[in-house]
């Protein structure tokens, strides 16, 4: 449990305020997303139809369908259609095989290629239509690293990336996306099976407490460890994803050469 909780009502006004300046800023048109059934996109997407008009905002529905459940593909149908949106379904099956066919097989490898493949199709769409691409990260996934650089890190705007999943989840509750959504295991379904909190080695209410107290609250490890009462080891596991994915959440360092 997060130590200092948000007011979801302010929380809410503020990112839709912030969708609206972002497009009325870029001279965009609305926004693109991807929906995939969970509720990081269901948010993203309630939120982007509240600031925009369900006109301006286009969900692109992308499973492998070798890899993603049927319910993943039928709950992302059900947001689009609760907020009367336009979505196209593509099955990124056929684009991966394609890729596949000159390149040697590795799960993670193939499972950020998935990301990368939607990243491609979402800008594609978004150029189409002169739109931002909106992308549906959180801050849990954001500071500990959970999601694939150029993938679905590669977006123009972070609408809900200042809360933690357990806030998202429960503004979900305010928005009144259905309580499966809410509910559901997150995963990026990367590949057959893939579960976030397993992949993590943590659930998001741990992982969330612990980035809480380190980053908002700025306690040392120690202090951390005793306020959320786990052990050194898992602390660190968490940490450790963090310090390790810092070139994600920055542009590409350049070799400067003049003063």
């Amino acid at each position: 449990m997060l130590a200092t909780e948000l007011n979801l009502t302010t929380a809410r006004r503020k990112i839709v305020s912030f969708i609206k300046k972002s497009v009325e800023v870029s001279q965009a048109e609305g926004v693109v997303l991807g929906i995939s059934g969970g509720i990081d996109s269901a948010a993203t997407a309630y939120l982007c139809t509240e600031a925009l008009g369900s006109r301006r905002v286009r969900g692109l529905i992308m499973p492998d369908l070798r890899a993603t459940p049927d319910q993943d593909v039928k709950d992302a149908r059900l947001v689009a259609t609760e907020l009367c949106i336009e979505t196209m379904e593509i099955d990124i099956a056929p684009i991966h095989k394609a890729y596949m066919k000159s390149l040697e097989p590795n799960r993670l490898a193939e499972g950020n290629l998935r990301a990368r493949i939607r990243m491609s199709l979402l800008y594609y769409h978004a150029s189409l239509m002169n739109r931002l691409v909106a992308g549906t990260g959180d801050r849990s996934e954001l500071l500990i690293g959970y999601f694939t650089k150029y993938g679905d890190g590669g977006v123009d705007i972070l609408p809900i990336a200042d809360l933690y999943k357990t806030e998202v989840r429960r503004l979900g509750e305010v928005l009144g996306i259905n309580r499966r959504i809410i509910a559901k295991r997150s995963s990026p379904r990367l590949w057959p099976g893939h579960i976030a909190e397993e992949e993590i080695g943590s659930t998001y209410e741990v992982v969330d407490e612990v980035l809480g107290l380190k980053f908002d609250e700025s306690l040392s490890d120690s202090a951390v460890a005793a306020k959320a009462k786990i052990d050194r080891d898992k602390l660190e596991a968490i940490l450790s994803r963090y310090k390790a994915s810092k070139h994600k959440r920055q542009m590409p360092e350049i070799c400067k050469l003049r003063d």
